[in-house]
């Protein structure tokens, strides 16, 4: 199984320069955003882009996953002193299980979480699950090439496989974006979970 998030790495979720190496407004952009929808933020960890996803929910609801406490505990400390135009709640995916009803996302955003979890094959499934027929789905991974940070290269999904697992989960692809293209070091995919 691939190895999980360190939380003692929490400090590195919150380098600044994460919004400069793949910005959110791009990643809003690729959301198709109306301002009314539920999104939900998969391994949200300490909110660095739920907070600006939220942003762009005056009307709508940014649910931030994830399976560490500890992480959404500093996300809960923001909203301490920064509440976003859109609702933001936070949910603990717990034995693997995340608490909320089928189809609750009309978009489902995972930024460098697939490559933790691509081989367990409930994880991906309870990502899946939450997004409602017809809704989107933006993957973000970092991508295998010499870069400044994240893992190595060879902790990462190439992106022919990073595509092969979401097509895997009965995904249709709306689009792909190479480094720079969306992040300086992303592969991101766009996907659309098939209406029912």
């Amino acid at each position: 199984m691939a190895e999980k998030f360190d939380p003692k790495n929490a400090a590195r979720l919150e380098n600044p320069d994460r919004l400069v190496e793949m910005p959110p407004a791009r990643l809003i952009e690729l959301l198709e955003l109306s301002g009314a929808e539920t999104v939900v933020d998969f391994g949200a960890g300490t909110g660095m882009y739920s907070l600006p996803i939220a942003e762009a929910l005056p009307d709508g609801e940014l649910i931030a996953v994830d399976e560490q406490e500890v992480l959404l505990d500093r996300l809960r400390d923001k909203l301490a002193t920064h509440q976003p135009a859109g609702r933001l709640r936070l949910v603990v995916n717990s034995g693997g299980r995340v608490p909320l009803p089928d189809g609750v996302a009309d978009r489902l955003i995972t930024i460098n979480v697939v490559h933790h979890i691509s081989d367990d094959p409930t994880a991906m499934t309870e990502m899946l699950r939450l997004i409602t027929p017809g809704g989107l789905l933006v993957c973000a991974e970092f991508a295998r090439m010499e870069r400044p940070v994240g893992p190595p290269s060879d902790h990462v999904l190439g992106l022919d496989d990073l595509r092969a697992t979401l097509t895997g989960l009965g995904l249709r692809e709306h689009g792909v974006y190479a480094p720079g293209e969306v992040g300086l070091y992303h592969d991101v995919v766009v996907a659309e979970k098939p209406p029912a």
